[in-house]
């Protein structure tokens, strides 16, 4: 390498003569390892998106395929996976996953899980919330940690839920409502952050109360449950004496239907001979009159022999008549 001597001072300095060809070689490779590690072409699989920055700031989200950038510093893409459902765990930790070999366990939060029910009791609740990226610009630079995010927005939920139900609903039947509930509210309040994440789930695991009063609760649950039980053999006796009763008094109703349906008859019927009897008494007042007063003495003395006597010529054996030969009837 060719060298030039420069003067300075007292001195003499040779200075080597470096020419442009000296810089253009290494120059070149540094271009070569620019382009081939940062490059101004990269893929986005199929559950993907890329998030494109120029200069640091967002500027474009890409689609799954080979995609071109400008290489870094210009632009630097960051690929989120969107289909990929996370999972939370709220009120517990998960310490090693259960296989065919052995079961799983899990340590409880207790900061997390305790929290109180709208009639001031206290619940132990564990929650598993699964959540996807559904904008990978918003979910990358709106929050800070997205996975803190929703953990504290997870809490905030279920506790405004349980608190606004009693602890019976909480622990029974309101499981289901208080799922949706808290899903609905934690969408809402990600969305509020534009945090770019869809609630896809959200599962109760456990609910039950704490353990310093699980035997108390116990005992208060089988009172409640003999109390139903109590009541539902109630319902059924009413259930069952109830239309026996009604069954008894429709057959009361009708039979006394039926009697006064009986007793007017008998009275029309009674009415009706009456007043047939009055018109013949009216035709015939001492043929009626007689045979009236044969009829009763008839109905008054049923069981002695009845005879009739001409009043004109009483001595005669002739004009004795037994009333019963006369009538065709026996002794």
């Amino acid at each position: 390498m060719a060298a030039r001597r420069i003067v300075i001072g007292d001195s003499e300095v040779e200075i080597p003569d470096i020419g442009i060809k000296t810089f253009i070689y290494p120059v070149l490779l540094l271009i070569v390892v620019w382009i081939f590690f940062a490059g101004p072409f990269y893929v986005v699989a199929p559950e993907e998106n890329g998030v494109v920055q120029t200069f640091g700031k967002l500027t474009n989200v890409t689609e799954s395929g080979l995609r071109f950038k400008f290489p870094w510093p210009i632009q630097t893409v960051e690929l989120v996976n969107v289909e990929e459902v996370r999972r939370l765990e709220l009120g517990f930790r998960t310490v090693r996953a259960g296989g065919t070999s052995n079961s799983a366990q899990y340590k409880k939060v207790l900061t997390e899980s305790l929290m109180l029910t709208g009639d001031e009791n206290i619940v132990s609740v564990d929650l598993v919330v699964q959540y996807k990226v559904k904008d990978a610009g918003q979910f990358l630079f709106r929050v800070k940690n997205p996975k803190r995010a929703v953990s504290h927005a997870s809490e905030a939920a279920i506790r405004q839920i349980v608190a606004s139900q009693p602890i019976d609903q909480t622990l029974t039947t309101g499981k289901a409502m208080i799922e949706t509930s808290t899903k609905d509210l934690l969408q809402k309040i990600l969305d509020s952050y534009e945090a770019g994440i869809f609630v896809a789930q959200v599962k109760l695991q456990d609910v039950t109360p704490p353990q310093q009063v699980d035997a108390a609760f116990k005992d208060v649950q089988s009172a409640k449950e003999e109390k139903e039980k109590k009541v539902n053999i109630a319902l059924g006796y009413r259930n069952e004496i109830i239309p026996q009763a009604r069954g008894e008094a429709a057959e009361a109703i009708q039979q006394a239907e039926g009697y006064r349906q009986k007793r007017v008859k008998e009275a029309e019927g009674d009415a009706s001979r009456f007043t047939q009897m009055l018109n013949q008494y009216r035709l015939a007042k001492d043929v009626t009159r007689t045979r009236m007063y044969l009829e009763t003495m008839e109905e008054i003395f049923p069981k002695m022999d009845k005879y009739i006597v001409d009043g004109k010529d009483a001595g005669g054996l002739v004009n004795v008549l037994s009333l019963e030969k006369v009538k065709g009837g026996a002794r």
